[in-house]
């Protein structure tokens, strides 16, 4: 995504969480420079002209876990998003893990060393998480920003790990994108880990105002299969 699309959004969302833009920039500096070489290319392969499903860590995900499976659902592209990732495991590994590293990391490095994608995203609450995962993955495994791109990073686009998943998929050229998971609401779901309750709930509505923008002014085609939850402005529902 081109910095001049990306960044208007990035300045609301920095206005209403009040955050602190030079700890974004430090998180970022300290990605790129731990980060490996990897090849933007080999993900893209995975992704481009495939179905996909982002999963969030709703209270809907174990139901819609179950739901997908019975419908044959689960061997598409599977996207999972930071702490979803670890009910995902119970029927098979992730192609790819969006993170930024506050859910089960255990889970998503065990993952990844059966053959997930990690893609960690860096900001201003994470530096100390960037240093204990990084030395560990030292293949299939890229780097985003919510500032600037620049150096080994990448900014897809998107803010919480659930919006960001989904705008990776556009970005990389997923013909289809399933929600599950996403039920956006009032209720904080339990795969989700520690949260502030309100903080948490503000960051949800910007994820629904986020996916509403990718379907509407960008044009992806998102396919909400979240059991319950609100519904997404521009984003079709259905029911499996």
């Amino acid at each position: 995504m081109r910095w001049e699309t990306w960044a208007p959004w990035y300045e609301k969302i920095v206005k209403r969480l009040k955050l602190d833009k030079r700890h974004d920039e430090e998180a970022a500096e300290l990605l790129n420079e731990i980060l490996p070489d990897a090849d933007i290319r080999e993900l893209r392969r995975i992704v481009q002209g495939q179905e996909c499903i982002v999963f969030g860590a709703g209270p809907s995900l174990d139901e819609d876990l179950k739901a997908l499976d019975r419908a044959g659902y689960l061997g598409k592209v599977l996207i999972s998003a930071d702490g979803a990732t670890t009910p995902i495991l119970r029927y098979r590994d992730p192609e790819i893990i969006v993170t930024d590293l506050d859910g089960a990391v255990v889970d998503q490095i065990g993952s990844w060393r059966r053959g997930s994608w990690l893609v960690i995203h860096g900001h201003g609450d994470n530096i100390a998480k960037i240093r204990e995962v990084m030395p560990e993955a030292r293949e299939r495994v890229i780097g985003t920003i919510q500032t600037r791109a620049f150096g080994k990073l990448h900014n897809f686009g998107g803010f919480t790990d659930g919006d960001r998943a989904a705008f990776m998929a556009h970005e990389l050229g997923a013909s289809r994108i399933y929600l599950a998971g996403m039920d956006l609401g009032k209720e904080i779901g339990k795969y989700s880990g520690f949260k502030d309750p309100t903080r948490k709930i503000v960051k949800l509505a910007i994820c629904g105002e986020l996916l509403a923008w990718l379907a509407g002014s960008l044009g992806a085609n998102l396919v909400n299969l979240t059991a319950d939850g609100i519904n997404i402005e521009n984003v079709q529902r259905k029911r499996v």
